[in-house]
């Protein structure tokens, strides 16, 4: 992927930060940064009809420090913060939730009578032909009894509205609640500036060294806390590709304990993965070293 054709779209990701962690909220932000910035990050939001699982999440997309920095560097977004989220709403904001929540509980109310006028217009034909049945049924029974026969005077028309009158409103607590992936009303909210330090000390610049020259090879990255890595590299996406390396940092090559080395390697191999080790050199540079465990050793 040429990543200088990253430039040519104008589209800038809204970059929430907040605690010392960049958020995005906006579905158009994330499949950007996916699809054309190559950051992957990782949904940590409940979906709103399975809030009691974990097996797939949904917005926010929380990133990692290096990928909000790298994400600055390259221009690709632009941060914001709210002073406005770490107080209580105004009452002004309270207002115009509370008329927002009037309003599509009457939507709703007027919606779900319009459903139940369509049941009722399909289904009126198979009452008049009930009613009638019972009519003639009746009428058969008291034919001999009565000198004023009964006439059969009831309309489909007449149906529908009968059981129009039936229909009750619907209860309040049942409303359905829409849940915001974004803030609705972030248009009335004063963006203020906000300073990202990422990296400061020597581990943040030595992850974020390797982080951006990975990302420049054309890697996506994800971290590998899970193998013991710092970073886990795919050669595609990663919803459709298995990660190739798990990637480790380390101030210097000479300073790895073997022990550790074997223990990583291990786990590389035992999840068909490389390892690799990255430090920087004399001059900044960062520099590789990959293991692997053959079959009848790690056997």
């Amino acid at each position: 992927m040429d990543v200088d054709s990253l430039s040519d779209d104008k589209h800038q990701i809204s970059l929430l930060i907040s605690h010392g962690q960049g958020q995005l909220w906006n579905a158009r932000d994330v499949h950007f940064s996916w699809t054309s910035c190559r950051i992957v990050g990782c949904l940590v939001g409940a979906l709103p009809r399975h809030p009691h699982q974990s097996a797939m999440m949904g917005l926010p997309l929380k990133l990692m420090p290096e990928e909000v920095t790298l994400l600055l560097e390259k221009d690709f977004a632009k941060p914001v913060t709210y002073q406005e989220v770490l107080k209580e709403p105004s009452s002004a904001i309270k207002n115009i939730f509370d008329e927002s929540k009037k309003k599509c509980y009457e939507e709703q109310i007027a919606a779900a009578i319009e459903c139940r006028k369509l049941e009722i217009e399909q289904v009126a034909d198979i009452i008049l032909q009930g009613k009638r049945k019972k009519f003639e049924e009746r009428k058969a029974a008291n034919s001999a009894s009565s000198e004023h026969p009964e006439t059969f005077e009831i309309t489909r028309e007449k149906i529908i509205e009968e059981e129009m009158k039936k229909i009750q409103k619907l209860p309040e607590h049942l409303q359905v609640m829409e849940i915001f992936t974004e803030n609705p009303m972030v248009e009335m909210l004063k963006p203020t500036p906000v300073e990202w330090s990422f990296p400061s000390s020597k581990r943040d610049k030595l992850r974020y060294a390797v982080f951006k020259d990975l990302w420049e090879r054309n890697y996506y990255l994800t971290t590998g806390v899970k193998f013991g890595g710092d970073y886990l590299a795919y050669p595609g996406d990663p919803h459709l590709f298995h990660a190739k390396f798990i990637v480790k940092c380390v101030e210097s090559l000479e300073a790895v304990d073997q022990c550790d080395l074997v223990s990583w390697s291990r786990i590389g191999t035992a999840t068909k993965k490389t390892l690799v080790l990255a430090s920087l050199d004399h001059g900044g540079q960062v520099c590789y070293q990959s293991f692997q465990l053959l079959e009848d050793e790690f056997s």
